[in-house]
């Protein structure tokens, strides 16, 4: 085919990276040690390196402030600047330092003192940070330093709540530019606490409601483009609020990550949050990998009339019946990417996601635009769905009646595919 410029048939082999040699010194201005297993959405600032005489790794002008598997009493700011002016520093590590909120006010202070003028990335993740405590030094943290664009907080003690000192604080000239924002694997939800008071009509016990302020706390991160989520514990009410605000028509957000929180088993929410992506304009890729949606799932996508740039739904349990719901949606949906990987459908499923379904394109659907394509998708991934070369043959004459405008194919890790499977395309 013409159109299609990527195939990926096969899995594709990755050199091993060699681990960089730890530093002697655990807390420096060196980005030596290897995190490459860190869950967050913080790229790690390096710089050049170089190679010392006796043939160990050095980097050199290093702009990371890092502190990796350290005693909280080791997280000294200047003995890890060394000398050098804090003016330069960029980016800001602190993993695995079973660092709780009281270390972390006292780190604020310390960085606070300097000149931060250059600093983009925060990285806490792996931590103990939780209460409000925190929240009120992260707000410290972000009025002082207006330059940060990446902030990852996964793998804490956070809830939602925690972080209401950031839409409250009223420091002067308050500017937030972070643009990435990692919360996964945090218990955003704090169950509430019954007072032991019993009610009554003249003193009644109001529970108070953690989920109004959020609209404040997205509003103060004007330039948020993508908000991870992954594994995170959070309630219904909480999570639709909070996606309700990130996905407002005003709203810059390009990416919200859902993987791993069990939407299967809360359809309720998931019809909720996809009642939300309906604006035709919105360019937003959405992920819900893993989250045992089912074709139950499946089908509240379908039928919510979402408007997205981009799906994925990985990992889901779909079967044909499924993907033969996303076929009536594909003309409606403007999805320009949709990943169906490691679901494990077989041909069968492929026969129902290319079928055509006329009835879709009656009056009151959108116009099709004029390159008369059956769907807009540029990127399908169907990896690990048990496929055959019978779903290659169907691809190619799919392709040929002008389906979509694929340009590119994932199709690894399908074993039933023959080796020269990749000359049917």
């Amino acid at each position: 085919m013409d159109i299609l410029r990527t195939v990926e048939l096969a899995p594709v082999g990755t050199a091993p990276t060699s681990a960089l040699p730890k530093s002697r010194s655990n807390a420096s201005l060196s980005s030596s040690t290897s995190t490459e297993n860190s869950p967050t959405l913080c790229e790690q600032a390096r710089d050049d390196i170089g190679v010392a005489d006796n043939g160990a790794t050095v980097l050199s002008h290093s702009r990371e402030l890092c502190f990796l598997d350290l005693t909280p009493s080791e997280l000294d700011i200047p003995e890890a600047l060394g000398g050098r002016s804090a003016a330069t520093i960029e980016c800001l590590r602190v993993n695995r330092c079973r660092m709780d909120s009281k270390t972390f006010a006292r780190l604020v202070d310390g960085l606070c003192s300097n000149d931060l003028t250059r600093l983009h990335t925060v990285d806490l993740s792996q931590n103990q940070l939780s209460g409000v405590e925190a929240g009120a030094a992260l707000a410290k943290l972000l009025s002082h330093a207006k330059t940060v664009r990446f902030l990852s907080l996964g793998w804490n003690k956070l809830s939602l709540a925690d972080l209401r000192p950031i839409a409250e604080t009223t420091t002067a000239a308050w500017s937030c530019n972070v643009t990435c924002l990692d919360l996964c694997a945090n218990p955003l939800t704090t169950p509430y606490k019954r007072s032991s008071k019993k009610s009554s009509k003249r003193y009644p016990v109001h529970e108070t409601n953690d989920d109004e302020w959020i609209g404040s706390l997205v509003a103060r991160m004007p330039e948020l483009t993508h908000v991870q989520l992954a594994q995170a514990m959070v309630g219904d009410k909480p999570l639709i609020s909070l996606l309700h605000s990130l996905t407002r028509s005003s709203s810059n957000v390009e990416y919200i990550g859902l993987e791993w929180l069990g939407l299967g088993n809360r359809l309720s929410a998931l019809r909720a949050i996809m009642s939300n992506l309906t604006a035709p304009s919105r360019a937003l890729h959405l992920n819900l990998s893993a989250n045992y949606l089912g074709d139950s799932g499946v089908e509240v996508v379908a039928t919510s009339g979402a408007m997205l740039a981009s799906l994925t739904l990985a990992c889901n349990f779909i079967t044909e019946r499924g993907t033969g719901m996303l076929a009536k949606w594909l003309p409606l949906s403007g999805l320009g990417s949709l990943d169906l990987s490691d679901n494990y459908f077989g041909d069968q499923g492929v026969i129902s996601l290319l079928a055509t379904h006329t009835s879709d394109t009656s009056a009151g659907a959108p116009v099709k635009s004029s390159s008369n394509y059956y769907t807009q998708l540029t990127v399908l991934g169907l990896t690990s769905c048990c496929l055959s070369d019978t779903s290659l043959r169907l691809i190619t004459d799919a392709l040929a009646c002008k389906w979509a405008p694929l340009e590119s194919l994932r199709i690894l890790r399908n074993s039933r595919m023959s080796p020269g499977s990749k000359l049917l395309l």
